[in-house]
């Protein structure tokens, strides 16, 4: 009986022992910067929230100490399984992308380990809407006059107006629907001018090049004639 202390107390000293090398063998990762290129678009970084467009699929990178043992990655009910995660040491790369239907808001994006102390890592993320202009009226206007556009498409609902050179102010009216929406526009170059429409609870969805407008997709027809001479 009076070697069960001694025997207690090294018992106590081996789990004291074991568990001082827990935290190198199964602490998660830490996201210090994070980027995304949506389909058709440039790569971005990101600093406050994740854009992600509805039905379009977007490449995720991510930088950051340990992220390379993330096992899974969930955005609401989307996946990522851990096969699709592309990893290097402090980096991961991967693609999501939300339904065409999914809901509109605020996400997490949590990076999930194979033992979790307080959680997985989280970012915060935002679904935004994907947005079509598809024409315009009236296709021509006048140059240096204030003039009201109204513009048809798809989940355009919710809509603010890019900053252009051709334009001095662009306001979006209210009253708009999420297949119609009208602006009032002062132009001040001449030509064929694109009028960028975006989703105004997030960040533009970033454009191929950088001579092209980013924000929701146009097609020909939704492209304003500025006619005049410029003063």
């Amino acid at each position: 009986m009076r070697d069960e202390p001694n025997g207690r107390r090294a018992f106590l000293l081996s789990l004291v022992a074991a568990g001082a090398s827990w935290p190198a063998r199964t602490a998660r990762g830490a996201i210090e910067r994070i980027a995304v290129q949506p389909d058709g678009g440039s790569r971005i970084d990101v600093f406050r929230s994740l854009p992600l467009y509805r039905g379009v699929r977007a490449t995720v990178f991510v930088r950051g100490a340990g992220v390379e043992k993330c096992q899974r990655i969930e955005l609401g009910d989307v996946v990522v399984p851990e096969q699709a995660i592309r990893r290097t040491p402090r980096s991961l790369v991967f693609e999501i992308a939300p339904a065409e239907s999914a809901p509109l808001g605020e996400r997490d994006l949590r990076l999930r380990y194979a033992i979790e102390v307080g959680g997985p890592e989280t970012f915060p993320a935002r679904v935004l809407r994907n947005g079509e202009v598809r024409s315009v009226e009236p296709r021509s206007v006048p140059l240096n006059e204030v003039v009201t556009l109204t513009f048809t498409g798809t989940e355009i609902g919710n809509a603010d107006v890019l900053a252009s050179s051709a334009v001095r102010s662009a306001r979006v009216l209210p009253g708009g629907t999420e297949t119609r929406c009208q602006v009032e526009a002062f132009f001040i170059r001449p030509g064929p001018v694109e009028v960028p429409l975006y989703d105004r609870d997030g960040i533009p969805r970033p454009a191929a090049r950088a001579d092209v407008p980013g924000g929701y997709r146009r097609l020909p027809a939704a492209i304003v004639e500025v006619k005049g001479a410029s003063r």
